[in-house]
């Protein structure tokens, strides 16, 4: 007889196993340019790792498992511990999970619950297979306690809002539940429940992950929202280091990366954060995602005296008329404003480029290259665009798409073909997505390029003398964070890097798995 009060709850990242065969034949294939493409790091899902705090909190005992570095015989056998079993799915693992779900429901008998981005959007993916017994909508915080204390009464389960199930052939949704606002009373992460140094290992540069804020408040026609739609919230300054000193305390980590949609969208937090962090004596060093056209001189000072060393921004086109299209909300000039504001900051700077909208032409590519090359980041990341559904692009891609995208075995960088382009080939993609990335090299690479960058920071600090007192505040803060990281267990990271030397970069990139 099955118990009425589930306690030993596992919940699991699905993550397709054939992805990283692929991934490593891509990243051992020296005739391919990768540009940093083929770098598919493997960080402890932040999403399941919350939900295991608030479970912990209510006296579950909790397990977490990553698909991305466990066997299946791991897996395996946390199913038949668990009473129930969660799985969080992205588009590009939702084939996985599904297959997962149908294992979990046929062999153990155990109940599975379905939660992330696809499930949201596509709740009829798992139920008609039969892979899960209710879908969750939206942010799982409130709604997954509620749903473990009836989830052996279904005839209860219409009570819990923001969830999708099947009752008597007929799917059934409930009421979309309210986005969580208050940011300070999330839980930490359940750290305690991964073997974090074992992920920092597998890292070419290791380091810890964290998210201090939830949504974005724009509207791009790529990214799917419908997890946190559109509304932004985050938690205060104080407890955001509070976050970060603690992962600090525990695992000493050389890095924290941050992977908030948007860091830096309010401006007096973020002053206010890198302020608690020099208040604190903190020495560390951290990276974050933003947009360029948030940026500023003051809140870019800040940034670097804190011990913020990249910045990666989501720019997808130089285009005005495709940024336009795909409503990024940012025009060329803006880019070029903020661009020159990192430079001048000394701020390393990553672009993140999309090609493949409906609407792109080879001249809007020309327009990506002149402002690539005339902005001059540090690096840049060119994806092939992937259509993913409950996205507006999706919907205006419906009438090319090859098959349904949740059931192609498609990686976000290594640009599986989803779609027929209206304009190119496939291979004409890639071949332009090649362009890019030795236009980029041509302008930032080699002894001019970087001549022209430390001229053009040394004028900035003659203009702007508050950099000169910065810079010698920065070293020696830096100096406290190299003391403690050569210290550390992570002492190697640091002495190859200088060393001008590189560890085994193929091993690090794709763990080994077993193939069963």
């Amino acid at each position: 007889m099955v118990s009425k009060n589930p306690s030993k709850i596992v919940l699991v990242y699905a993550k397709a196993q054939n992805l990283r065969v692929q991934a490593q034949e891509i990243f051992d294939d020296d005739e391919v340019l990768k540009g940093e493409l083929a770098r598919d790091e493997i960080y402890p899902p932040l999403g399941i790792s919350i939900l295991a705090s608030w479970l912990e909190g209510k006296g579950y005992e909790v397990r977490l498992r990553d698909d991305s570095i466990e066997s299946m015989a791991e897996l395996t056998a946390q199913f038949e511990w668990a009473d129930v079993v969660g799985i969080s799915s992205l588009t590009p693992n939702a084939r996985r999970a599904r297959e997962l779900g149908q294992i979990i429901k046929k062999e153990h008998g155990k109940p599975v619950i379905l939660g992330g981005p696809h499930p949201t959007t596509n709740p009829e993916f798992f139920l008609d297979a039969d892979a899960a017994d209710i879908c969750v909508q939206g942010e799982g915080d409130e709604t997954l306690p509620e749903l473990l204390e009836v989830i052996y009464e279904p005839e209860r389960w219409d009570e819990v809002r923001g969830i999708t199930f099947m009752r008597d052939g007929e799917q059934v949704v409930t009421e979309r539940r309210p986005l969580y606002k208050e940011m300070d009373d999330i839980p930490l992460p359940a750290y305690h429940l991964w073997d974090i140094p074992r992920y920092m290992r597998l890292m070419v540069n290791p380091g810890v992950t964290a998210i201090t804020s939830r949504g974005c408040p724009y509207a791009c026609t790529f990214c799917d929202a419908e997890m946190t739609p559109r509304q932004y919230r985050a938690m205060s300054p104080t407890k955001t280091v509070d976050l970060m000193e603690s992962i600090l305390n525990v695992y000493n980590p050389p890095q924290l990366i941050l992977f908030d949609d948007l860091f830096t969208i309010q401006r007096k937090r973020v002053i206010e954060i890198c302020k608690e962090i020099v208040n604190r004596g903190l020495f560390f060093e951290w990276v974050c995602e933003s947009r360029v056209d948030t940026m500023d001189f003051e809140m870019l000072r800040w940034l670097r005296k804190a011990g913020c060393v990249k910045i990666y921004y989501g720019l997808e086109s130089g285009s005005p008329r495709v940024l336009v299209t795909m409503k990024k909300g940012v025009t060329p000039e803006k880019v070029r404003i903020g661009a020159k504001l990192n430079r001048q900051v000394g701020m390393y700077f990553k672009f993140f480029l999309l090609y493949g909208f409906p609407e792109d032409t080879r001249e809007d590519h020309t327009l990506t290259e002149e402002l690539i090359c005339e902005t001059r980041p540090d690096a840049v990341c060119c994806s092939i665009l992937q259509p993913i559904p409950g996205t507006e692009v999706y919907e205006q891609l419906k009438p090319y798409l090859t098959k349904d995208v949740a059931e192609m075995d498609f990686h976000y960088w290594h640009s599986t073909e989803s779609f027929k382009h209206p304009n190119f080939t496939h291979e004409e993609l890639h071949e332009q997505r090649e362009k890019i990335i030795h236009r980029h090299a041509l302008a930032t690479k080699g002894l001019w390029p970087k001549l022209h960058r430390k001229m053009e920071r040394l004028w900035a600090m003659i203009t702007h003398p508050e950099l000169i007192g910065d810079l010698f505040e920065i070293k020696a803060r830096r100096r406290r964070y190299l003391a403690r990281v050569k210290s550390s267990d992570w002492a190697y990271s640091y002495e190859q890097r200088q060393a001008g030397g590189q560890r085994d970069a193929k091993k690090l990139q794709i763990p080994t798995y077993d193939a069963d």
